[in-house]
């Protein structure tokens, strides 16, 4: 299968039926023009031009730039699929999802800038397999360990507070979760990073940790959010209408919650970091998780990846020579029009 290294080049195509366009209205004004000067018998005895050859270089030309185009989006196949081996470790970056993350005590949000630290991560990782749990009032594996880190990226970019039904932050059940989606043989090389404000509104949390623990998840928690809180903003067709409110009225001011996230980490051998403490927070862990021992991962990728554009390139070049090649005159049949 031919894979496009610049796709958004074939915008470029739309050139075509813009040149067309233009060709055909210097065409018509040529027509106007040489009535002034020719009777319409005495041209065609002057220029003998042959319209269906005319008509074989257009098309010989047009076919040859849409080649120059398609051959400049770089087309390639890799030529076979091999096995090869990766060193690293398991890591599931576990999410909060619940409204309190769309406080903005935190620039931009609390949750858009969590993305952005796990995003900065992600350009970094090098053998090691990565995955998504998001949770709210419930846990949800959004993306398996996998070394497609492109792939957990995309699935990245579209968890956001609405994504689960069930509100809350139910960080007992994303722990739990995340280390189901381990794998059972190993004892080690796995990590978690669970980030959210805290704000815990389910209880277990102490008995999903000792699961994990038992299991040997290291969990790192980073926090979101400050001391002092926010309120919780409330969108309506995408502009913002209020602020969450109690049954009284009074506005609600989500605060960041670090003992439950700080439990976690120091009773799994990990780390807890506050969001804003640090500069570049998860890649502060990443280095961490760096220095443990890695496993050996299996994966295919294709190998020998051969770029395909001298192909399209060398087709477009002979077709503008033949097109320069064919002349326009000819002898004409009666049942010929002039062009």
């Amino acid at each position: 299968m031919i894979e496009l290294t610049h796709p958004q080049a074939l915008w470029l195509l739309l050139l075509i039926p813009f040149l067309m366009m233009i060709r055909s209205v210097d065409t018509s004004r040529w027509k106007r023009h040489r009535k002034v000067f020719f009777h319409s018998k005495t041209y065609p005895r002057i220029i003998h031009i042959n319209p269906t050859r005319r008509k074989m270089i257009y098309f010989l030309e047009y076919t040859g730039l849409a080649l120059c185009i398609f051959a400049l989006t770089g087309p390639g196949v890799g030529t076979e699929i091999r096995e090869v081996q990766r060193e690293g470790v398991d890591i599931l970056v576990a999410l909060d999802l619940s409204q309190s993350m769309s406080a903005a005590d935190v620039k931009p949000s609390r949750l858009e800038r969590a993305k952005l630290e796990i995003v900065k991560m992600f350009s970094v990782l090098k053998g090691d397999r990565v995955g998504l749990v998001g949770f709210a009032g419930v846990a949800h594996l959004q993306c398996p360990l996998t070394l497609d880190h492109r792939a957990a990226r995309m699935l990245l970019d579209v968890m956001d507070v609405n994504l689960l039904p069930v509100q809350g932050s139910a960080i007992a059940d994303a722990i739990t979760v995340a280390t189901g989606a381990f794998p059972e043989k190993d004892d080690k090389h796995k990590v978690l990073i669970l980030i959210s404000d805290g704000e815990d509104h389910e209880k277990q949390i102490e008995e999903a940790v000792k699961q994990a623990a038992g299991k040997g998840v290291i969990i790192y928690s980073v926090g979101v959010g400050t001391l002092e809180g926010a309120p919780i903003p409330v969108y309506k067709n995408g502009q913002l209408a209020d602020y969450k409110r109690d049954k009284s009225g009074k506005v609600i001011i989500t605060q960041l919650n670090e003992d439950a996230l700080w439990q976690m980490a120091h009773a799994t051998g990990g780390e807890y970091l506050r969001l804003t403490d640090v500069e570049n927070p998860l890649l502060q862990i990443y280095n961490d998780i760096s220095k443990l021992d890695k496993k050996v991962f299996q994966t295919h990728e294709y190998g020998q990846f051969k770029q395909l554009f001298q192909i399209f390139l060398g087709l477009a070049l002979l077709l503008f020579l033949v097109s320069g090649l064919i002349p326009e005159n000819g002898k004409r049949n009666d049942a010929d029009t002039t062009m």
